[in-house]
Parts: C-alpha cells; sequence; structure tokens
C-alpha cells in the first residue's frame, strides 16, 4: 500500500518540480524584459543565454545564475580588453586617463559582482539588484570618461571610442541579469 502512494507522489513532484524548470528561456526573457524600460533587450536576453551551457534545462533562479555569471565573465574580458589598449599605446593624455578610469571603474566592479553573486545564493533580491546596479555604473562611467575626451585630442588619434560596444554589451548583460531576478 505505501508503495502505491510512493509512486504517485513522485510522479507529482517530478513533474510538478520539471515545469519551472521548463519555462524557456525565451518565455524568461519575454516576462523579465516586459513592462521594463528595456523591451529592446528580448532578443540580446534569448540569443546570450541560449548560448549558455544549462540554460535549456535552467529554471528562472538558474537563468539568473547563468547571467550573473556571464556578467562576471564579461566584466573580466573588460578588463583584459582595456589592458590591451592600454598596451597598444598611441593614445593622448586624455584618452589614457579616460581608460585609466575605465580600467579602475570595471575592476571595482568585478568585486561588487561577487557580492552579487552571493546576494542571489542568499536569495537576497534587493541586495543582488543594488549590487548589479553599481556594477553596472562601471560601463556608463567608462562611456563617460571617453566621451569626455576633447574633440581635439579624439580627432588627433582619429579613433572611435574603443569600448563602445565592450561597454555597451556589459551594461545590457547586467541589465538582462537584474531584470531575470526581478521575476524571483
Amino acid at each position: 500500500m505505501a508503495a502505491r502512494l510512493v509512486f504517485p507522489i513522485l510522479l507529482v513532484l517530478l513533474v510538478g518540480g520539471s515545469h519551472a524548470a521548463l519555462a524557456s528561456v525565451e518565455e524568461t526573457c519575454a516576462n523579465a524584459t516586459k513592462g521594463s524600460n528595456r523591451e529592446d533587450l528580448d532578443g540580446f536576453c534569448v540569443t546570450t543565454l541560449q548560448a549558455a551551457p544549462g540554460s535549456a534545462t535552467a529554471d528562472t533562479h538558474g537563468l539568473a545564475v547563468i547571467a550573473t555569471n556571464l556578467t562576471l565573465a564579461n566584466y573580466t574580458a573588460a578588463v583584459a580588453t582595456i589592458k590591451d589598449l592600454q598596451r597598444q599605446g598611441g593614445w593622448s593624455d586624455d584618452q589614457q586617463a579616460a581608460l585609466a578610469t575605465c580600467r579602475q571603474r570595471y575592476i571595482e566592479a568585478l568585486n561588487v559582482v561577487h557580492s552579487a553573486v552571493h546576494a542571489l545564493a542568499t536569495r537576497r533580491k534587493q541586495a543582488y539588484v543594488a549590487d548589479m546596479g553599481a556594477v553596472r555604473r562601471a560601463a556608463t562611467d567608462c562611456d563617460d570618461a571617453l566621451a569626455n575626451i576633447p574633440a581635439a585630442a579624439a580627432a588627433d588619434n582619429n579613433k572611435d571610442s574603443p569600448m563602445r560596444k565592450v561597454n555597451g554589451d556589459a551594461e545590457d548583460l547586467t541589465t538582462v541579469a537584474m531584470l531575470i531576478v526581478m521575476l524571483l
């Protein structure tokens, strides 16, 4: 008799528990961006998360973890990009100062991402959102530093902002992670 009760209970747990895992990346991204002022990130969210291992079977919390880990990797790569740009040389003093600001802000952001990872692991949503808001500011601060270079200095080197795409991707990825966490 007990064995007859255990099987239906396990079946309900398996089917009921897997429903959350079956929420697709597309559905999660649509729900995360819907009603936000960043509905334009839906496609970015889908393509970015679908490329990540484990996303096809992850529930919403799992997708938040994946997005946060992708943010960590992205910001680490941004620091490496900035170091490479600094090594290349040929920058005006103003551009060198802007790149130094970018590097400092991204390094600071990496420390805060680790705090956000802990907040997510302990399911402290507000702490996570506050941390990731600070993380996202690294990209905007870098953009601002590069945008504030006098036009003559930028024209001398005939270079557009070398960090525009890096900063844009960093900001978008951080925003996606925050929006997914808001679904939890």
